[in-house]
């Protein structure tokens, strides 16, 4: 007995199959970024910590270290207590990490001597809304130390960092003058609270390459950054 199939049937046939098609074809999508291999993940470090810019989350506060943001040429000035001082040269490099909750940077200083290794430290700032404060931990590890400042912006061109040691020394650390394609970064000391100073160290920036286009949201950054 031969059985007939009406148009309706037929168009309803082909809408059925269709419809089991995509249902496959979801499942077997979604299968596959179950099972997608963390290989397409970053497997360096750098990119993995490197981040385009800051978090929304950092609002204003991401425009004083933003500034900085980028790669330095550096003089670096050490005045030591004798009256002397000790010209070396290097760089600074500065960029946004952690998905944009912290900015690290990347002290470098050239080798002064034949046969002498270079010189490498990093700190790592980052923003506590609760005391609208900015945390920064510097280490050095050739001398393995570690300091830990806290302070924030203090104008439209300044950024200022302090700390306190066993002996009531306090220590400041300030990017001063801050411009597109310039700053000065001093360390001094205080022994008296605070009220007159000694300085240490004087670095003069110039920007690699020029004024950075977009130095307040750190765009095109360098991927050269290390963790703590």
């Amino acid at each position: 007995m031969t059985k007939t199939f009406s148009p309706r049937s037929a168009v309803w046939l082909l809408a059925s199959g269709f419809l089991a098609w995509a249902a496959l074809s979801i499942s077997d999508a979604a299968d596959t970024r179950k099972h997608t291999p963390t290989t397409d993940r970053p497997t360096d470090i750098a990119t993995a910590l490197r981040a385009m810019g800051p978090h929304t989350s950092l609002g204003d506060e991401s425009k004083a270290l933003g500034s900085v943001v980028g790669a330095w040429d550096v003089e670096y000035a050490d005045f030591l207590k004798d009256g002397t001082v000790t010209h070396r040269s290097g760089e600074f490099i500065v960029g946004w990490v952690l998905d944009g909750r912290a900015v690290q940077d990347l002290w470098i200083v050239d080798p002064s001597g034949a046969g002498k290794d270079r010189e490498v430290y990093t700190t790592v700032y980052y923003f506590e809304p609760k005391s609208r404060a900015w945390h920064a931990t510097f280490v050095d590890p050739e001398s393995a130390s570690v300091l830990s400042f806290t302070g924030g912006a203090a104008g439209s061109d300044r950024f200022v960092l302090e700390t306190q040691d066993t002996n009531s020394k306090t220590t400041r650390w300030s990017f001063n003058d801050i411009r597109p394609d310039s700053f000065v970064w001093r360390d001094e000391q205080s022994s008296d609270g605070g009220k007159t100073w000694r300085l240490k160290s004087e670095y003069h920036m110039k920007r690699r390459g020029g004024p950075h286009p977009r130095s307040d949201l750190g765009a095109g950054l360098s991927g050269r950054w290390l963790l703590l």
